[in-house]
Parts: C-alpha cells; sequence; structure tokens
C-alpha cells in the first residue's frame, strides 16, 4: 500500500465516504460515493464545488430531485443478447425513462440556463411514447394486461368464454346422478391443466375418456370424460396462442429498448452523477456544512470553528477550532495532553483538504483552502507484526517515504513525530526531520512531545507554537486549539485525574518542583493567563447575546406600541370623520345666520360657536391622547400690548385692556376684540406658528367681513376625473351659498355616465341644495345639473 492511499485510510477518508454514501439514493450513485478521490485540477475542483452548491441551493428551494429508479443498464443489456427481456426489465427500463424525463424537467425549471446542472441535465434522453406504452402493457404485479392489443383482448375473451362453457359442462356431470356414481369423490380437479374427475377403479371403464394418473393405491383413476376433450384442447390451444402474442409483445417492446441502449446507459450515468451531487449537498446539510473557497495563488489555509465530519455524526456537542497556516509560518507544532485531542486536529486539518479537492463542503463556518496537490500523513500506532517491526520502525518508514514524495505542493500530517524511540535521540531526529521539511518547503502540522521542538519556533519563521488547552482548575482538556502558544504534557494532572494513587501523585511533584524548568513555568502562567481571558471573552459573549435579547424585546414593544398606536388613530379618525360630518351641518347653519342677517354681533356669535364646536374637538383629542398643561399667567407682569394664547382655540391674541374685578379682560383676535376669562389665556409659545387658515373641511375663513362674490352660475366638470370633479362642486355650493346665487348649472355632459351618477348622488346629500333637475332642453337636456341652493 503507497503512502498516500495508506494517508487516506489513516485519516478516515473511507469512513467519510461511507457516511456520504448513505446520503445517496441508488447502487450506482453510492459506488461513486465510495469510489471517490480527490481531484487535483483547480477547475475541475471548482466544477465539483459548484455542483454541490447548485444541488444545495435546489434543495433548499425547490426541494428533492425526482429520481424514483435507475435501472442496471449493462445487465438489461447483457441478458437482451441471448432472449427478450423480461416484464420486469422492461418496467425497470420505463421507471428509468420516467425519472429521467422528470429529472431534466425539474432541474430545468429550477436552475440558470448556464448553471452546471442544467447543462448535465439537457443530455438526460427521454421518450415519453415508448414509457407510455410499457406502463400501458403491464399491471401493477408485472403481468401483462389482457387488452394490451387487439389480438391478446380477442383471444382472453374467447378463453373466457370456453372456460365458461367447460365450467357448465362440469357442473351438468355433477348433477347427473348416473355419471357421479362412478366418482370416488363428487368433485373435480386438474391434471396438466385440464379437467378431470376421481373415478373408482373397478368403474373405470363405465366413464369413457382419456385417464391422465392413477393414485399411489391404485384405488383412484383420474379421468378426462369424453364430452370435455374438446373444451380442454380449446382452452389449451388458445392459451397457446395467448402466450405466443405475449412472446411477442415482450419482442416488440425489447427491440424498441434494444435501439436506445446507449442513450440509456448515458442517462444511467447522468442520474448517478446528479444524485452523487445531491448526496454531497444532503450530507453538507445534515452537518451544516459550509462551502470552502479554493485559493490557487496563495499557499494558505484559514479555517473558522472546524469541527471532525465523523465526531458530528455521533454528538452535537463536538468542539469547534479556528486554524491558520501559511500566512508567516509553514508548520504548526502543536504540543500538549495526551488527552487534549491533537490528533483529531489533525485529522480534521487533513479530511477538510481531501473533502475539498472532491467538491465535497466543510463542517465549519468559513474556510478558505489551498489545492495542496498532495496530502501525506503518518498517525496512530503502525506497529506491523507481519513484516516484524516495531511502532517506531513503521512510523519511520512512512516518514521516509513521505520525505521522498514531498515538495512544496505537498501538505504533511505528522502525530508524535519520532515517538517510541530513546528521547534524546528522538528529539534529535524529529529536529533533524523538520529541519528538511522546511527547506523542501513543505506546508503541515506536527504533533509532539519533545519540548525541544518548541525552539524551532524561535530559530525559523517556518515554524509556528500550537496546544491543546488544558483546564489547569478541572485539570481536564477543553479540546481548544490555540495557535501561537505551546503546551505542556500535564501528565501528572492527567494520571492523576484518572485515579493514580495521590502519594505517587504527591512524590512526583515534589521532584518535579525541585527540577523545574523556569521555561516550563513561563507556558503555565501563558496558559492560565489565556484561560482567564478565555473566559472573560465567553463571558462577554454572553452579555452581548442578552443585550442583543434584550434589544429584540425593546423593538418587538416598540413596534407592538406603533401599532396599537396606528389602530387608535385609525379609531380616532373613523370618530371624528362622523363628527366632522355634524359640524358641517352646524357650520352650514351658521353660515345661513351670517347670510340672512349681515351684522357684527352675530359674526361675533358664530365665531364663538366656532370656537365651542372648535373646543369640542380638542377636548376629544385630549381625552384620546396625552392632555396638553399650560402654564398659569403671572399678571403682575403682563402689560397692554403683550401676545398671549388663547387655549381652547390655540390662536394668538394681543391684550388692550388689563384684568377687572371679575377677573375678566378685552383681547384682540384679529379682526375683533373679545372679552374672555384670564383663566381661558396662557404664555405664548416661543415655537408658535399662525394656524391653518383652512382648518375645517370644505370651509374657507379668511376675514370676517362682509363682501359680494362674483361668481359664475355656471360650473362645467367635463374632463375631470369623479373625485376631481366633486371636490369642485363642493367647494363651487360653497361659494355659491354664501353669495346668495341660485340657481346654478353644473355640467357634468354624458359619457360613460360614471360623472353624472357620482354629481347626482352628492347632490342628494348635499347640505347646501335644496332641489335638483335635469336641465331641460334649451339649458343643455340630461348632461346638465339644474341646482337650487338654500
Amino acid at each position: 500500500m503507497d503512502i498516500q492511499t495508506e494517508t487516506y485510510k489513516m485519516l478516515e477518508f473511507d469512513k467519510v465516504k461511507e457516511k456520504l454514501s448513505n446520503f445517496a439514493k441508488f447502487a450506482q450513485s453510492k459506488n461513486l460515493c465510495l469510489n471517490l478521490l480527490p481531484e487535483n485540477n483547480i477547475v475541475k475542483i471548482k466544477q465539483l464545488l459548484s455542483f454541490t452548491s447548485e444541488s444545495k441551493f435546489m434543495l433548499d428551494t425547490a426541494g428533492e430531485i425526482p429520481i424514483e429508479f435507475i435501472a442496471d443498464i449493462n445487465k438489461i443489456k447483457a441478458n437482451s443478447a441471448v432472449s427478450y427481456l423480461s416484464e420486469e426489465e422492461l418496467v425497470e427500463i420505463a421507471k428509468t425513462l420516467k425519472s429521467s424525463r422528470l429529472l431534466k424537467n425539474f432541474i430545468i425549471q429550477n436552475s440558470q440556463k448556464d448553471s452546471n446542472l442544467y447543462i448535465k441535465s439537457e443530455n438526460l434522453y427521454s421518450d415519453k411514447k415508448l414509457e407510455d406504452k410499457i406502463f400501458s402493457t403491464f399491471d401493477e404485479n408485472l403481468n401483462i394486461k389482457q387488452t394490451a392489443t387487439p389480438e391478446l383482448k380477442r383471444l382472453y375473451t374467447s378463453l373466457n368464454d370456453n372456460e365458461g362453457n367447460l365450467k357448465n359442462s362440469v357442473s351438468n356431470l355433477l348433477n347427473n346422478a348416473e355419471f357421479t356414481k362412478y366418482l370416488q369423490d363428487n368433485i373435480y380437479t386438474q391434471r396438466d391443466d385440464r379437467v378431470v374427475f376421481q373415478v373408482i377403479a373397478s368403474d373405470k371403464n363405465k366413464v369413457p375418456g382419456l385417464i391422465h394418473d392413477v393414485s399411489a393405491s391404485a384405488k383412484t383413476f383420474y379421468i378426462e370424460p369424453q364430452e370435455l376433450v374438446p373444451l380442454n384442447n380449446k382452452i389449451r390451444e388458445i392459451k397457446a396462442k395467448i402466450r405466443q402474442e405475449c412472446i411477442k409483445i415482450l419482442v416488440e417492446l425489447s427491440s424498441s429498448v434494444k435501439e436506445i441502449f446507449t442513450q440509456l446507459s448515458s442517462n444511467e450515468k447522468i442520474m448517478a452523477e446528479i444524485d452523487f451531487y445531491f448526496a454531497k449537498a444532503r450530507y453538507a446539510i445534515k452537518l451544516n456544512s459550509t462551502e470552502p473557497e479554493i485559493d490557487e495563488n496563495t499557499k494558505q489555509i484559514y479555517i473558522e470553528k472546524m469541527q471532525h465530519p465523523l465526531l458530528l455524526a455521533n454528538s452535537t456537542n463536538v468542539i469547534a477550532n479556528d486554524f491558520s497556516i501559511g500566512d508567516n509560518y509553514n508548520c504548526v507544532v502543536i504540543t500538549g495532553s495526551n488527552t487534549g485531542g491533537k490528533t483529531v486536529t489533525l485529522k480534521t486539518i487533513g479530511l477538510f483538504i481531501i473533502m475539498a479537492k472532491c467538491g465535497m463542503f466543510l463542517p465549519c463556518t468559513y474556510a478558505k483552502l489551498y489545492p495542496f496537490k498532495d496530502v501525506f500523513a503518518d498517525i496512530g500506532d503502525n506497529q506491523s507484526i507481519a513484516e516484524s517491526l516495531s511502532t517506531f520502525s513503521s512510523h519511520m518508514k512512512n516518514i521516509i517515504s513521505i520525505l521522498n514524495k514531498s515538495n512544496s505542493e505537498s501538505f504533511i500530517l505528522l502525530d508524535e513525530i519520532c515517538a517510541g524511540t530513546d528521547p534524546v535521540e528522538g528529539a534529535l531526529l524529529a529536529k533533524a526531520i523538520l529541519e528538511k521539511l522546511s527547506e523542501l518547503g513543505v506546508t503541515g502540522v506536527v504533533t509532539t512531545h519533545y519540548g525541544e521542538l518548541k525552539a524551532l519556533e524561535y530559530q525559523y519563521s517556518y515554524f509556528k507554537n500550537a496546544s491543546v488547552e488544558f483546564d489547569t482548575e478541572t485539570l481536564k482538556p477543553t479540546y481548544k486549539l490555540l495557535i501561537g502558544l505551546p503546551g505542556l504534557s500535564n501528565a501528572i494532572s492527567i494520571a492523576s485525574n484518572l485515579g493514580l494513587d495521590k502519594s505517587i501523585v504527591e512524590k512526583v511533584k515534589s521532584v518535579l518542583i525541585s527540577q523545574k524548568d523556569p521555561s516550563i513555568e513561563v507556558v503555565e502562567r501563558l496558559q492560565q493567563t489565556h484561560q482567564e481571558l478565555s473566559k472573560n471573552l465567553e463571558e462577554a459573549k454572553m452579555i452581548k447575546q442578552d443585550s442583543l435579547v434584550i434589544k429584540q424585546e425593546y423593538e418587538q414593544n416598540l413596534n407592538k406600541i406603533k401599532q396599537d398606536k396606528k389602530k387608535t388613530i385609525k379609531n380616532i379618525k373613523t370618530k371624528f370623520d362622523n363628527e366632522i360630518l355634524e359640524a358641517k351641518a352646524e357650520i352650514k347653519e351658521i353660515l345661513e345666520e351670517l347670510r340672512k342677517e349681515k351684522s357684527e354681533k352675530l359674526a361675533r356669535r358664530a365665531y364663538s360657536r366656532l370656537g365651542k364646536l372648535d373646543q369640542k374637538f380638542r377636548q376629544s383629542i385630549e381625552n384620546t391622547s396625552d392632555k396638553v398643561t399650560f402654564e398659569k399667567i403671572n399678571w403682575d407682569n403682563i402689560k397692554i400690548g403683550d401676545n398671549l394664547m388663547l387655549k381652547n382655540l390655540f390662536q394668538k391674541v394681543t391684550v388692550i385692556s388689563l384684568p377687572d374685578k371679575n377677573k375678566r379682560l378685552f383681547v384682540d383676535l384679529g379682526s375683533m376684540k373679545m372679552k374672555v376669562k384670564i383663566d381661558e389665556l396662557t404664555y405664548l409659545d416661543e415655537n408658535y406658528k399662525e394656524p391653518v387658515k383652512n382648518s375645517i373641511p370644505g370651509v374657507t375663513f379668511k376675514k370676517f367681513e362682509l363682501k359680494k362674490y362674483n361668481i359664475s352660475q355656471t360650473l362645467d366638470l367635463r374632463g375631470y376625473r369623479v373625485e376631481e370633479a366633486l371636490d369642485e362642486v363642493e367647494n363651487y355650493l360653497d361659494t355659491a351659498s354664501l353669495a346668495n346665487l341660485s340657481p346654478v348649472f353644473i355640467i357634468h355632459g354624458h359619457g360613460t355616465g360614471a360623472l353624472k351618477q357620482a354629481v347626482r348622488e352628492y347632490l342628494n346629500n348635499s347640505p347646501y341644495v335644496s332641489t335638483y333637475r335635469p336641465g331641460n332642453e334649451s339649458e343643455g337636456g340630461d348632461g346638465v345639473c339644474v341646482v337650487d341652493i338654500k
């Protein structure tokens, strides 16, 4: 076994392929999984990854591919060389054609024309006519249907008729006492597919017919009565013709299939490949894997939160590690305790490179990889009894093979390099081997217990120390990889944790303290500091997570408040819309009074009524929202000419007299003077803006002055849309009412009739309108409304 094949075995790549094959649906695609090998061509690698990516996207968006069956075409082809195809084989062909057709349509409908899957599926062959013909020929039990051909249908009809005649003849015989007295039992049976009766041996000559069999005791003869012979012969003849017709059908269908064996073989290959790509995608989804980024320009590896794929299959609590190499260093030397997970880390890195080159996604959050041409490994206990080699010898044999085959395009993984021999010699040998690998420009990861190898980082930029974290408080490994920090074996702590006698542990500790290398203490302190920083980081992450939860709850509550507010405003608007209709009617009444009695006294009274109406609205608003608070006025500081604000109208006023003994005063409200109570006033807000004059819908107030309105007696709405037209009608009628103009003529025309109908519905409900009618012939006819204003 060469070192490359041995590497795949050491890394347990065969187990990964076996897991992958469990996600394939058919034997052909399972074989592709089990025989999977990494690619070295960068274009091919990226294409394989694209296939997996497209398959995963399709699974996420469109669901599973509709492949029901893939026939073994080579096997069927071999059978067809000596005879026609069986019913089962023909149905398998039809199922394969159906799967091919459905798969092609599915992929074309759910992918882009330039995608790999689309291009691959375009080569799938389909023959709906042959597919339907095969399916229509056989029933669910794979028997040829009696109606498969007109001739077969005729034969089965004839068979049924003759079998019916035979049944009637048999019934007549069994009802004939002269016949049944010679029978052993009053029943019939079959011999050679012919109806016979059990006749008593002594009476065999009394029943004319054909003897087909004799019982073992020779007491019973099985005789076919003479009157049944022609019927049985006819039935046998028809059955023979049916068999011939069925063979003819099978031969014809087989001939059609033989013509497309090349296309069927191609279909089998393409469908197996597509299911193989989808198996990778299904496996990726199962492991929550991500697509690796392949960088052929820089010999670097950068992985975030990597997890061993085989460990994930058995547990969800797998430690995730970050790993990087190739930037400022090319060989990572991992030191630490035996139970810390160094070997798992080594295998994970090796598997990631191989899996990526096979077009597989990786169980990590992010990966950027250089596609090293070769991955060589020496991992585990390689003692060879067959070759009489010790563990050290077996490892050394592998390392020699790796050194001979490695170059700058190689990635090596050496577990416990040069272990199993004298520690001094082993350390020197390991150092020399690593220095040789650095000369060759090889990239790799090495695990060791030799403390001397930790110094390589400070001698060569090629090397970088790393360790697997060991919790000094719990005396257990955390399985976290720490790049940049060397590790300790922690042998005493592990032995104690495993149950070694305390007296032995204490004795070893006392000796170690007296002989302790100062550098070891430095490493221990670095590990403790790192553990503290890690714990602080975890706490910070938890606090951040809690903050995000609180923020999310706050945003949810805020959104709920906003929704409730919108709902409340909608309810208020509905209520106010109804009240506005009432207000319009009251305003109309006020305007009527103004037209009839044009006096300043009445105008002030009307303005007062409007103020009360406005106050009513504001009180309604205050009852449904936060109430406005006003600052109390200090009247000792108020003088004539100061500006204050009228609370109920939010209107600026000017003081023209000081409060009297009844706490009343005169104020100037624009065009009129009015007397108010002091508690109706407050300080004018410095941000006060003049109120919008046109605050009441449908009514425009400028100044309370009496003037004559000059308006046309005609309103032309032709060319307006319905909504615009109704706005014009409302404004026009309002102005016409103020000007005492009546009647007025509203021209809406004929058109589609929609505008005419809308205008007349509006006039029916308008408070301005006394009566209205269509115009007469001289006034414009039905295209005009003549309106009398109240």
